[in-house]
């Protein structure tokens, strides 16, 4: 009796081994893929997290970058492949810091009065689409003034940060990238600009006797005195352009300028870079002095402008 007992014991004991060994082979795989599961989404997590910092970071130095295009980098130009040291280059930077592979794009959208509102450094490109609202808030113009915003999408591939486990279950991270984008207001002002009234040679017959020096008149108020030989009673004429007028933010052909004019002139251009004046020649000495003006407004994409003026006296000795 007592060696049936301890055969049925030993018997039982190998059974719940047997069992045992089916179950871990059974479960063992699920285990291991839940494991695989959760290792695999925390690093996501994690790499997630320092994408959204590096847009944060991008988002910054946008938002605190020139709007001069004196500057070799300024927000015109800040994340285009030619610009030395652009955006997506110190990115990516913050981005090797961090433990991470380069970007495979990033995106710099902007509503201020500059060029370019949107930059895409074409050196890699992966689709990156921003995230959150499709539009800015309203920015100059039409929004308020002074009031402008900058957007940048920061794009990483997957694969390279994270270890592709779960590709033979179905999960497969080759094709999937991490995007942020952040959205920050940009500290830089617009400038208006300085329009600048330039007089041609002087014709035959007409001297300046106060306002000098010429061809170039730059100060804001300007006064200038003809003094004219009347020997001939045909008309002369002046030219004036504003080809030296600047602006911080944009080119010359990016401004609009607008002439008027006062007095006895004859008529010429309203708008565009040159105005000509024509003045009467009387055939008398000491005909009374005429007095005229010239006006140049110089208008930036913003909307901002300055006038210049030039006061004009014609006298006849």
């Amino acid at each position: 009796m007592r060696a049936l007992i301890r055969s049925t014991r030993t018997s039982n004991v190998r059974s719940r081994r047997g069992i045992v060994v089916v179950e871990l082979l059974l479960w063992l795989p699920v285990l291991l893929t839940g494991l695989m599961a959760v290792i695999e989404f925390a690093i996501m997590q994690q790499v997630n997290q320092q994408v959204t910092l590096a847009s944060r970071y991008g988002a910054r130095l946008a938002s605190e970058m020139t709007r001069s295009i004196a500057a070799s980098t300024n927000l015109n130009n800040f994340n285009q492949t030619s610009t030395t040291n652009n955006l997506q280059s110190r990115i990516d930077t913050f981005l090797a810091n961090a433990g991470l592979t380069a970007s495979c794009e990033v995106r710099l959208e902007h509503n201020a009065c500059v060029e370019n509102p949107l930059q895409v450094d074409t050196a890699t490109y992966c689709n990156c689409e921003a995230t959150g609202p499709l539009a800015l808030p309203a920015g100059e113009p039409p929004g308020p003034p002074g009031e402008a915003y900058v957007r940048v999408t920061v794009c990483v591939p997957l694969l390279g940060n994270v270890p592709n486990c779960l590709s033979t279950l179905g999960f497969d991270i080759t094709d999937r990238i991490v995007r942020h984008s952040t959205t920050f207001r940009v500290e830089t002002n617009n400038t208006a600009p300085s329009p600048v009234i330039r007089l041609s040679t002087l014709p035959t017959g007409v001297t300046i006797t106060v306002g000098g020096p010429l061809p170039v008149l730059t100060l804001p108020t300007l006064a200038i005195q003809l003094d004219v030989d009347n020997t001939s009673a045909d008309p002369f004429s002046l030219s004036f352009d504003g080809l030296l007028s600047t602006d911080v933010e944009t080119t010359l052909s990016g401004l609009s300028l607008t002439w008027t004019k006062t007095g006895d002139f004859a008529s010429g251009p309203a708008t565009g870079f040159g105005f000509v004046g024509s003045f009467d020649r009387p055939d008398v000495s000491g005909a009374a002095d005429t007095v005229h003006t010239v006006q140049l407004i110089g208008t930036d994409p913003c909307g901002a402008s300055t006038t210049r003026t030039l006061n004009i006296t014609v006298h006849f000795p």
